[in-house]
């Protein structure tokens, strides 16, 4: 023992003053040797000096025997957990003392930890640290040093970087009670994420009654896991970089059920020395807000809904309007070729006795102008129908464009003496892929415009040649033009300029010559004046061409 009483000695300083600390000399206290050595010393009055010196201490320290009951505890141990004397609690065992220092929300093995390490029963024991949350807000650090006689002493220090222990509970009691009024949540938490500090309105929205009952608990003890588990990683962050999180709009779902939306900020709490030792927050409910943004977005959704509706509506009854137009325009064009092949046979059958080659001839040419006219018609609507179903299928095969051209420049000339047609299509290439009847159909309906809107007698010039990788072919005519402001329009489904006014047409032509084109891949444009004729221009790829 006498080492022991070298280090309990006035000149090491240990016994002068209030303000001593013994901390020093629990390496001393025979870790190597039976810790109750000193117990059994013939000098009383060197046992007596080391426990007066250790109730001096403000580290709570235990001793506790090879068989887990208590041999010793000093006044600060006693003080921190609430305990009125020493009597009461030795010779208890660890599950009997920790059910006399384990606060409502300490965990069974928390208070465990907080007296014994782990594996003493097995005796496994180590040098063992624990951070323990106390019922009074703080948290204290506990150590277990193990004996060789199986025993262990226990030192309880608190967090005085956190919470200093010369702050009474009488002064943290007013601070309590001022942040219980608020209806804002309020946390403090330590490096682990674990509640040191939190105000009523959080304990209350987390199912319990007391700011006190929250404190030693996660943030997985209040919600579900995933819930948790995205707080603590936004945690670690802060506490690892220092960066606090500001603003950031959270949803939770409190003890009640009900869903809450929080502006939630959350900073480093550091200590004197400039460490990060845990962190403050505070939440705002602002779920009211939330959900006027939401009925504000809803109503903005059912007002463009409401919009888009009636565009469609309207849109609907213009179409309706049009295909009613279309359907007058058809069937007064079906009925204007029929009146020219009636009144031809009649006159034809009148003057059958007297019919000379001139007059045969001329009601003949009616006749076929007025069937070429039908079954142009007929033809257009039954494509136009096809494509309106997605039913026509473009099939390429290798077609002369330039010979494709002069039949159907031929048989409009044919049918229309008092129009030229000229040609000049010797820049085309002598094949393309594509679909030579939908392709025939695109220029009889151009070059039939292009004579149904110009006055005889005068001529229609065909080009053709190939340019910027593409094959381009242009109609122009001489006629009476289109209106600027109907240009734009000119390929919508039943639109007719009104420069076509008391000219027969459907409106369907250009809609399905403009279709037609783009099946190819290709485009089609115009440019035209009142007055000064029109100019159609056809572009199609020349990868298309064999």
């Amino acid at each position: 023992m006498q080492q022991q009483q070298t280090l309990l000695g006035p000149e090491r300083g240990y016994m002068s003053g209030t303000d001593v600390s013994v901390t020093g000399l629990l390496p001393a206290m025979s870790f190597g040797e039976p810790c109750l050595a000193m117990a059994e010393a013939p000098d009383g009055v060197m046992i007596e000096n080391l426990e007066f010196a250790l109730d001096l201490d403000r580290t709570g320290i235990t001793v506790f025997d090879a068989g887990g009951r208590l041999t010793y505890a000093n006044r600060a141990f006693l003080s921190l957990y609430g305990l009125s004397g020493v009597g009461n609690i030795r010779g208890q065992s660890v599950l009997e003392v920790a059910a006399r220092v384990r606060p409502a929300s300490m965990t069974a093995s928390s208070a465990q930890n907080c007296l014994a390490p782990a594996g003493w029963q097995e005796e496994q024991m180590g040098e063992q640290h624990y951070d323990i949350p106390l019922a009074s807000g703080g948290i204290v650090h506990v150590s277990h040093h193990a004996c060789s006689d199986g025993g262990w002493v226990s030192r309880h220090v608190p967090a005085a970087n956190v919470f200093p222990v010369s702050q009474s509970v009488d002064e943290l009691i007013p601070l309590q009670t001022l942040i219980d009024q608020l209806p804002d949540y309020l946390w403090i938490k330590d490096a682990s994420s674990r509640f040191l500090v939190a105000n009523l309105a959080l304990a209350r929205d987390s199912g319990r009654e007391k700011s006190s009952d929250i404190i030693g608990l996660t943030d997985f003890d209040l919600h579900e896991h995933g819930k948790a588990s995205q707080f603590y990683a936004k945690e670690r962050g802060i506490l690892l970089n220092g960066t606090p999180m500001l603003d950031e709009e959270e949803c939770i779902v409190d003890a009640a059920g009900r869903e809450k939306w929080l502006s939630s900020s959350k900073i480093p709490l550091r200590s004197t020395q400039g460490e990060i030792v845990g962190l403050i927050g505070v939440a705002r409910d602002i779920t009211a807000r939330k959900k006027a943004e939401e009925l504000r977005q809803r109503a903005f959704e059912l007002e463009e809904s409401a919009r888009g509706l009636a565009a469609a509506l309207e849109k609907e009854r213009h179409l309706n309007a049009m295909q009613r137009q279309f359907v007058s325009m058809a069937s007064h064009e079906f009925r204007t070729p029929l009146a020219i092949i009636d009144g031809a046979a009649q006159r034809l059958v009148r003057r059958r006795d007297e019919l000379s080659p001139d007059f045969v001839g001329e009601k003949s040419q009616q006749i076929r102008q007025a069937v070429s006219r039908m079954v142009e018609l007929m033809e257009s609507i039954l494509s136009f129908g096809k494509l309106e179903a997605g039913a026509i299928a473009i099939t390429p095969v290798p077609v002369s464009l330039r010979e494709l051209l002069s039949t159907c420049c031929r048989r409009q000339e044919s049918l229309s003496k008092g129009h030229r047609i000229v040609m000049e299509t010797d820049a085309l290439p002598d094949k393309i892929m594509a679909d030579r009847s939908a392709i025939e159909q695109v220029f009889t309906n151009l070059l039939s415009n292009a004579v149904k809107y110009s006055l005889q007698p005068s001529s229609i010039v065909v080009r053709g040649w190939c340019e910027d990788n593409e094959v381009r072919v242009t109609v122009k005519d001489h006629g009476i033009g289109i209106d600027a402001d109907d240009l734009p329009r000119m390929f919508e489904r039943y639109f007719r300029a009104r420069t076509s006014t008391g000219i027969a047409g459907t409106g369907i032509g250009l809609n399905l010559v403009k279709q037609l084109i783009e099946l190819h891949g290709g485009r089609i444009s115009v440019e035209s004046k009142r007055g000064e004729g029109s100019e159609f221009t056809i572009s199609l790829p020349l990868g298309a061409v064999e």
